[in-house]
């Protein structure tokens, strides 16, 4: 019986919270809607962003087809992965590895003048390594850098938003 009030109040809670926060306005975060028309997207060959952005502008149908065209232009520099060590064990194995990724974006109106203050993105996360798990951590490894990338994207176009022709 007491189990059965206490499922009844849980369930009472719940509900008063969901009405709560329906009632103040709370939203989850939307995309970003982008100021301008259309832009293309220049970028070197390896850059990992350039496709996560193109993506996103074409999801918005904001990409343009060709670089004379577009009134604005996102140029991707210096985009960069790295990977240092930030602590050892008393026998000298690796213990966490720092992962970074860092790339700047420059937006450019159709004469080449800059809009905005170039954009550096920058991802720092920190994980532990265990030579046993090495297969796995190699998973991680990757799903750790592609997470950096989606969280570079999201603050791109956060960015872009601000963009003022």
């Amino acid at each position: 019986m007491k189990r059965c009030a206490q499922f009844r109040f849980a369930y009472l809670f719940l509900g008063f919270m969901t009405i709560l926060l329906a009632g103040c306005g709370f939203q989850l975060r939307k995309d970003a809607q982008l100021p301008f028309e259309q832009a293309y997207v220049e970028a070197s060959e390896g850059s990992r962003i350039a496709p996560l952005l193109r993506q996103s502008l074409a999801a918005q149908e904001k990409l343009a087809a060709d670089k004379t065209g577009a009134p604005i232009l996102i140029v991707v520099q210096a985009e960069r992965h790295s990977k240092d060590i930030l602590s050892l064990s008393g026998a000298g194995k690796v213990r966490e590895y720092r992962f970074r990724y860092q790339a700047t974006l420059q937006v450019l109106d159709a004469a080449s003048q800059p809009l905005i203050t170039p954009i550096l993105l920058q991802q720092v996360r920190d994980v532990t390594y265990e030579e046993n798990f090495a297969l796995a951590k190699e998973t991680e490894e990757h799903q750790v850098r592609r997470n950096m990338e989606e969280q570079a994207l999201r603050q791109a176009l956060r960015r872009l938003a601000y963009v003022k022709r």
